[in-house]
């Protein structure tokens, strides 16, 4: 059953691609860290008994030899959440955070931006490592109270997927947390979905089928709780560039760093070679490395920060 409340579809721009090199750092680097960092992946480098000293070429050799293609389609949902939290702490998508805080404050009634400027988000749930110290980044959860209860921060932190971080110079640190579906984001439309999710989940990311390559809002109450959703349509640019990044990494795993790819893209070939080149490194090597192109004119730090906007979303994907 879907909410009765519920707004109209509200497309937003991403913006332009300031820097395709940290665009495909981006996806590169996100689908890595999923891979390492994802505690239940049934082919995973954490399985290895010498985890975490291995490189993609051990990782190849010591699991079967389709293991990529048997789980990519896990990484594809659950690799989501790496990537957003990943892609969204830079320009490449400070337009969406700003009008997704936009929603939030209108939705509850208050002004973050009057206090709280910084911004940052953080993958959670007890399915990833990455979470392990989260409650460390924060002081306090928004909202403080929902139909008088209150948030247990552990059992939050461990049953949601990303948390948004908002904060300021004086050490003030709220956390928002939300949940991500990577495959069928209309999960997010529904009553059932959000009974099984914690009340102070007030935010959904998904992706979900449409021809219109758009990426849009829609807000309504969920099980009693008010929610900003925001979707990715399956055809838009950067789940498409995502699905392109998987599929070569299944292909590196198939063929070995001897595999020929055919991209027109010159930014994607420079790190498909990157990869070939790092094949027998230390795959934490690889990642400083992955991340080091993502720049750091690119980051954001401020809430309300000047950001060029493409208006014609089917031209969006690369400026």
């Amino acid at each position: 059953m879907e909410s009765l409340k519920k707004n109209i579809i509200t497309p937003v721009p991403l913006g332009l691609i300031p820097s395709q090199r940290s665009y495909w750092a981006t996806h590169f680097f996100s689908i890595l860290q999923c891979l390492d960092q994802h505690k239940n992946l049934e082919f995973s480098p954490r399985r290895l008994d010498l985890y975490p000293t291995y490189s993609l070429a051990v990782l190849r050799g010591c699991l079967p030899s389709n293991f990529f293609g048997q789980i990519e389609r896990y990484i594809e949902n659950w690799g989501v959440q790496y990537f957003l939290a990943n892609f969204f702490n830079q320009k490449l998508g400070g337009n969406v955070v700003e009008e997704l805080i936009s929603r939030i404050e209108r939705a509850y009634g208050v002004s973050f931006n009057n206090s709280l400027e910084h911004f940052s988000f953080h993958v959670s749930g007890n399915d990833s490592s990455l979470s392990s110290k989260l409650s460390e980044e924060f002081s306090e959860v928004f909202p403080s109270n929902l139909n008088d209860q209150y948030p247990a921060v552990d059992t939050l932190i461990a049953q949601s997927d990303l948390c948004l971080i908002l904060s300021n110079s004086q050490d003030i640190k709220v956390g928002l947390f939300g949940e991500i579906e990577g495959l069928y984001g209309n999960k997010l439309r529904t009553e059932s979905y959000w009974g099984k999710k914690q009340n102070f989940c007030i935010f959904g990311i998904g992706v979900v089928d449409g021809i219109r390559k758009v990426v849009y809002f829609e807000e309504g109450v969920f099980n009693g709780i008010y929610r900003v959703n925001l979707f990715f349509e399956r055809t838009n640019f950067v789940v498409s560039d995502f699905k392109n990044a998987l599929g070569a990494f299944r292909t590196l795993f198939l063929e070995g760093p001897g595999a020929s790819f055919y991209s027109r893209d010159e930014e994607f070939d420079f790190f498909i070679n990157k990869i070939k080149l790092k094949w027998n490194s230390n795959v934490y090597e690889l990642m400083n490395e992955l991340k080091l192109y993502i720049s750091s004119e690119d980051v954001v730090g401020l809430n309300g920060g000047v950001l060029e906007i493409v208006t014609d979303l089917q031209s969006a994907p690369k400026g």
